[in-house]
């Protein structure tokens, strides 16, 4: 298991930024999943799912998939990506396989609902951070103080650590082309009833065994 704090923003809203813990179980070498959670609410409240693939899978995605990927590479060196509590030389080691890394996220419950207590609302598709400037600096030292670390302290522990960031891969943080991509609820409602079609399958069935 792996536990992660990072920063998130809203598909098209680069304004909507949240803080997201992260509960991670390995699959395999190549693929995480992770529920994540809102900080600082009690109980816990669930805000999505993000999976995590290494970089040689996302060069297996085609181009159509990878525009719902995000890339790690600046999350990780800038010190955003944190393991609270971990030791620096465990925290390397974990870093050194994210930093190549990309990862799909999805929040249930979305930005403008973070004061209701209901998740309504269609899911949202968010984005990591790609480069500084884009986050407030009072919202990163906000996180800092909450779980006692320095981002600025990991940023330099990971450059000597040499935990370098290889090239973004084509196709991941779209958004910095000027794409936007949102989910719809889409209706697909037909002339029959769902069980309808049940029941016919079940006749072609029938007549088949008669043949």
């Amino acid at each position: 298991m792996l536990f992660l704090n990072g920063f998130h923003f809203i598909s098209g809203e680069p304004g909507h930024y949240l803080q997201a813990n992260h509960h991670c179980a390995i699959m395999r070498e190549d693929f995480i999943q992770c529920a994540i959670y809102v900080p600082g609410t009690n109980p816990a409240r669930l805000a999505g799912v993000e999976y995590i693939i290494s970089g040689d899978a996302f060069s297996k995605l085609p181009m159509e998939e990878r525009q719902l990927w995000h890339s790690h590479q600046f999350e990780v060196t800038s010190g955003f990506l944190v393991q609270p509590g971990m030791p620096g030389p465990v925290d390397d080691e974990v870093m050194k396989i994210l930093v190549n890394s990309y990862g799909k996220t999805f929040h249930t419950w979305r930005w403008d609902q973070k004061e209701n207590d209901l998740p309504l609302g269609i899911p949202e598709i968010v984005n990591g951070y790609t480069g500084p400037g884009q986050l407030p600096q009072e919202f990163v030292e906000k996180r800092d103080e909450y779980f006692g670390l320095n981002s600025t302290d990991i940023k330099r522990q990971r450059e000597e650590a040499k935990i370098i960031a290889p090239p973004v891969q084509r196709g991941a943080d779209i958004w910095r082309e000027g794409i936007i991509l949102t989910l719809e609820l889409k209706n697909e409602t037909t002339k029959k009833k769902p069980f309808e079609y049940d029941a016919e399958m079940e006749l072609m069935i029938q007549n088949k065994g008669k043949d």
